[in-house]
């Protein structure tokens, strides 16, 4: 498939989604079962409470290790030893949703030490159809994605809060969730839903 040349779309416009990863001791139909529940849950969720409103840490480091072969002082050479991914940072505001905080409480009380995956598409802000007043899923062409994998919560944060500020997005109350991924990385474009 050949893309046209376009330019840089807007960083305002994206969707996340997370699901829980199977738990390998259920049987192949609760994962299943599971992991579609969750799937859906999480879509429907950013409609009722709202989404994200900021995402940070989609990166991947490289390890190398320095060799500087005998006799060869002017040179040394480098090899690939592991990839890094860092941790991932959501941010949203707050609202009555609290499923980061209990998916957090879970995990480190041991009752449910659910791994969560995810992607993270970025929109073009051109709109194959609009509903006025309404934002719908699949109305913007995506143009990114970013999956994460098997990753555990490291942190959530509330809001700092502060009377003396007064109106605007400044005073908007906002939580964060750091998630440490085993493995992050860009998706290809046909490997986008609704783009293959």
């Amino acid at each position: 498939m050949v893309f046209p040349l376009v330019q840089p779309v807007l960083k305002i416009n994206f969707f996340v989604t997370m699901w829980d990863v199977p738990d390998p001791n259920e049987g192949l139909l609760g994962q299943i079962g599971g992991t579609a529940l969750s799937v859906v849950m999480n879509l429907a969720v950013p409609f009722l409470t709202g989404g994200f409103r900021e995402v940070e840490g989609l990166n991947v480091e490289t390890e190398l290790e320095t060799y500087h072969p005998g006799g060869d002082n002017a040179s040394e050479h480098h090899f690939f030893k592991a990839a890094k991914y860092p941790k991932i940072v959501f941010k949203r505001g707050v609202t009555f949703n609290s499923d980061n905080w209990d998916w957090h409480h879970q995990v480190i009380t041991g009752k449910h030490k659910t791994r969560k995956s995810g992607t993270v598409i970025l929109m073009d802000r051109k709109a194959f159809f609009d509903v006025p007043g309404v934002s719908l899923p699949g109305e913007h062409f995506p143009v990114a994605a970013w999956t994460f994998h098997n990753a555990l919560p490291v942190k959530v944060a509330g809001p700092v809060l502060n009377a003396a500020e007064g109106e605007g997005s400044g005073a908007i109350a906002v939580e964060s969730l750091e998630l440490q991924p085993e493995k992050t990385e860009r998706l290809s474009l046909s490997l986008i839903p609704g783009v293959a």
